[in-house]
């Protein structure tokens, strides 16, 4: 891809809804993207899992508590739903495609190939085809298919696991992959610690080092975040009353809600929405 082909950053959205029932792996959106160090960092919560190639240039990845550097030919791996930044090194531009994944199996697979930790593999430069692939995919919604687009992430992912050199599985990482899958599925529930350590096996010592280790956060701190992360989805895109957030997003206090939110988005929910 020349310099003239990659001028700006643009931004393809799948405008074919999901077929999760047929194909485990959905691409909602995917880009391709120059960021300067002027432009800051992205920092936006989703629950997709975003992969990303550096062309040219070099950037910043914060996952946690740890920052890797980007540079052509690295992939980089993030669970959009946990604590992270990304952006241009100081001095750089940096260009880059990236693809975002939401299917089966995802959270426990990063896991297993040490993307918790290590969130940036190196000599990835022959998956550029799979990215344009998926890009171009989207670019044509009259033609993209589903079908297509899991191949394409499945030859992805086969690729992944094989530049990490086979799988790096930790039993307490899958631990702590257990209660995030169970969680996720359930955020309406009023969840407690006794209950994070009956299904992870650890003690609640150990549950919090794991959970501070791969996310950044403390059980508590991840289960608040991934609320908000929840309740801003459904502020975007639903009508739904602000009590009906608070309680799908495990809050049976209205005004307790707004507080936290307010604390971690800056702003209240209805300002949040309106913004939309």
């Amino acid at each position: 891809m020349s310099s003239a082909e990659f001028a700006s950053t643009r931004i393809v959205f799948n405008s074919v809804p999901s077929n999760a029932e047929i194909w485990p792996y959905y691409v909602p959106v995917a880009g391709r993207t120059v960021a300067r160090p002027e432009d800051g960092e992205v920092r936006q919560n989703y629950h997709e899992h975003v992969f990303i190639l550096t062309l040219r240039g070099a950037g910043r990845i914060t996952v946690g508590q740890s920052t890797h550097e980007a540079v052509p030919g690295d992939l980089a791996w993030i669970d959009t739903a946990q604590i992270y930044a990304h952006g241009a090194e100081q001095g750089q531009k940096w260009l880059y495609l990236w693809a975002a994944v939401s299917g089966h199996g995802l959270d426990a697979l990063r896991l297993q190939l040490g993307f918790d930790g290590k969130p940036v593999v190196n000599d990835c430069d022959d998956l550029s085809s799979l990215f344009q692939a998926v890009f171009d995919e989207l670019s044509e919604p009259q033609a993209s298919d589903a079908g297509s687009l899991n191949a394409l992430v499945s030859a992805m992912l086969a690729m992944v696991s094989s530049k990490r050199g086979g799988l790096q599985h930790s039993a307490q990482s899958a631990a702590v992959s257990q209660v995030v899958n169970q969680v996720r599925k359930e955020l309406h529930r009023a969840w407690s610690i006794p209950e994070f350590t009956k299904i992870s096996g650890l003690s609640p010592s150990q549950l919090f080092r794991r959970f501070k280790l791969e996310t950044g956060s403390s059980p508590m701190g991840w289960l608040r975040q991934e609320r908000m992360v929840l309740a801003s989805y459904l502020l975007r895109t639903t009508d739904l009353p602000v009590s009906q957030v608070a309680l799908q997003s495990g809050y049976q206090d209205p005004f307790h809600f707004s507080r936290d939110f307010k604390r971690v988005r800056g702003v209240s929910p209805r300002a949040y929405r309106a913004g939309f």
